[in-house]
């Protein structure tokens, strides 16, 4: 693993909430976790990645599996990968024998929905692959994802939005503007040693 993927994971891993935001702004921002696991057992650069909102923090409305590769330097990619059954890993963030379990025939590759991540001074810019066609379906119709975050200290901005494929109007999403979440803990340190 490079100097720089190492860096990136290190920073990303970690749990985020967004409660200020979401509190100061309720109709528009419902309050979010977002964490970040290194898979220690899987092939270096696996993180479970699990969004929960804070109403209902067991059952994570996302689940994926994302592989970290640094293609050239200071370019990053994302490999996504969704769980076949996402029901039995619901707890695999906080309990490691369930992450343990974690195989990679669990998992399926999300096509077209990979991310680029470039470092830069003010930290890791990433958007959906240049090229890449990322479908979602959504309130029974397909639409193509929008989607960038930027990752530096203990901040993380994202901002989703999903268009329609013919029209390009947005279908949904935020109309406010990205997510702000804050470090709430960090997880770099349980990058395997391995991993170096």
């Amino acid at each position: 693993m490079t100097s720089t993927l190492r860096r990136f994971l290190s920073l990303l891993c970690g749990e985020y909430s967004n409660q200020k935001q979401a509190f100061d702004n309720p109709p528009l921002y419902s309050h979010i976790f977002l964490r970040y696991r290194p898979l220690d057992h899987l092939r270096p650069g696996s993180i479970l990645l699990e969004q929960t909102y804070a109403v209902d923090p067991s059952n994570p409305y996302r689940l994926r599996m994302i592989r970290a590769e640094e293609q050239s330097p200071g370019v990053i990619k994302l490999w996504n990968h969704a769980f076949r059954d996402p029901s039995r890993f619901a707890s695999a963030t906080f309990d490691p024998e369930c992450r343990r379990q974690i195989v990679e025939g669990d998992l399926v590759a999300v096509d077209q929905c990979h991310y680029q991540v470039l470092e830069q001074d003010n930290g890791y810019h990433g958007a959906i692959e240049p090229g890449c066609r990322c479908i979602v379906h959504r309130n029974g119709k397909d639409t193509v994802l929008f989607s960038t975050f930027h990752l530096w200290g203990d901040e993380l901005t994202t901002l989703d939005r999903g268009h329609d494929p013919v029209s390009n109007e947005q279908c949904w999403g935020s109309v406010a503007g990205a997510f702000r979440f804050q470090r709430t803990s960090s997880w770099g340190d349980d990058l395997p040693a391995e991993w170096l």
